[in-house]
């Protein structure tokens, strides 16, 4: 079966798809194709790319190269991730009057988000933002089934559309693509933070950086290492005047380096400011984070709470803004190597029992599978 992704919002080779969805469809014998609006162009088959963007495209625009790109394809199913790739899958369906064109929408961002509120005006931000929302609902409509990456985001949909099919496919890592090191060293004599984001307050960079600058300043025999990974172009900005502390900084690493390497750090910080939409948001990078055998340090994020119960065996929820709190919770670590290890193992061992992709792929295939058969059975 042709099976398409048309992305509005995400590059072709975003991890989730291309590592994850068009991979596996792929391997079971699928013909997969990719269309996205954010990539100049590609050099892989069967991807079809041009950027919106940088073309400065309208959304009817956008909408139209999807069409065309779909016309050439003709699939069996259209995996969205947006409304605007949704509109062009149903005008494709619509043209080609082939009502066995399975529409599904993955749903791994809210919509709208607050990236879409960028007025300094209260009402015009409200009148925005419940025009979007109507339209997330109608392309709800359009769909015939849902995949929800987690569960605040699933809301909407499951309460309004609670006769449409849909499966959960979480942020899960694929174990097989990351590389787990061994405990090699005390801590309290060497100890690596990572942080990877945006280098902003909302993303929570200026709360790590001060937490790594509090603990190099309280655990003073000890050396601190800061590694950083962000597309922020704001490096020349961070420095530290703490003898113990080193900071190392890459702009971009690709998925395959990123999934070999960071599991050599010892702790991992996500430090997001708490706010409506934040805390509603299940971090992706926490399941790499775990399958690198390794302890977190997250903010105090409902969807955590909801998604994984186990979170207090293999790291701390934290108020972000509370670095005195934080430096103390690392404390636990540095001042005891076997509390550490601990949560270095219990990391891992649920990773591997309960949250990698090996544990999701499957009912994810069978959920495609089952309902462009069904549909195929019942046209014929």
């Amino acid at each position: 079966m042709k099976i398409v992704f048309v992305l509005a919002v995400h590059k072709p080779t975003d991890d989730r798809v291309w590592n994850q969805q068009a991979s596996i469809l792929r391997q079971v014998g699928h013909d997969v194709f990719i269309i996205s609006a954010r990539a100049e162009r590609t050099i892989f088959q069967n991807v079809y790319c041009f950027d919106n963007q940088k073309e400065m495209t309208s959304r009817k625009e956008t909408i139209a190269k999807f069409v065309e790109f779909l016309q050439q394809i003709k699939p069996d199913a259209i995996i969205c991730d947006n409304p605007v790739s949704i509109f062009a899958a149903n005008n494709y369906k619509k043209k080609s009057r082939d009502e066995s064109v399975k529409l599904y929408y993955d749903i791994t961002e809210f919509y709208p988000a607050k990236i879409h509120l960028y007025y300094n005006n209260f009402f015009k931000n409200l009148l925005k933002f419940c025009l979007l929302y109507c339209i997330s609902i109608y392309a709800g409509f359009l769909v015939d089934h849902f995949i929800f990456g987690d569960y605040y985001k699933s809301k909407r949909y499951t309460r309004l559309f609670f006769w449409k099919r849909y499966v959960n496919v979480s942020y899960f890592a694929d174990l097989l693509d990351i590389k787990v090191f061994p405990i090699n060293k005390e801590i309290k004599k060497e100890c690596s933070l990572f942080y990877a984001g945006y280098l902003t307050e909302n993303a929570g960079f200026p709360a790590v950086f001060n937490v790594a600058e509090a603990c190099a300043k309280r655990f003073s025999t000890t050396k601190f290492t800061l590694n950083i990974i962000s597309k922020t172009l704001k490096y020349e900005q961070i420095y530290s005047n703490m003898p113990n502390l080193v900071i190392n900084y890459k702009n971009f690493t690709p998925y395959s380096e990123f999934c070999q390497t960071v599991g050599s750090s010892d702790l991992f910080f996500d430090l997001r400011s708490i706010d409506m939409e934040n805390t509603r948001c299940l971090p992706i990078k926490l399941f790499y984070y775990m399958a690198t055998a390794r302890p977190v340090i997250y903010s105090n994020l409902k969807s955590i709470r909801k998604e994984i119960a186990e979170i207090d065996e293999f790291g701390f929820l934290v108020n972000p803004k509370d670095i005195d709190d934080i430096v103390e919770k690392i404390g636990y670590y540095i001042n005891n190597q076997k509390f550490y290890e601990q949560h270095c193992k219990k990391a891992y061992e649920l990773a591997v029992a309960k949250y990698n992709w090996g544990k999701i792929w499957n009912s994810f295939v069978e959920f495609i599978e089952m309902n462009i058969k069904y549909s195929s059975f019942k046209m014929g």
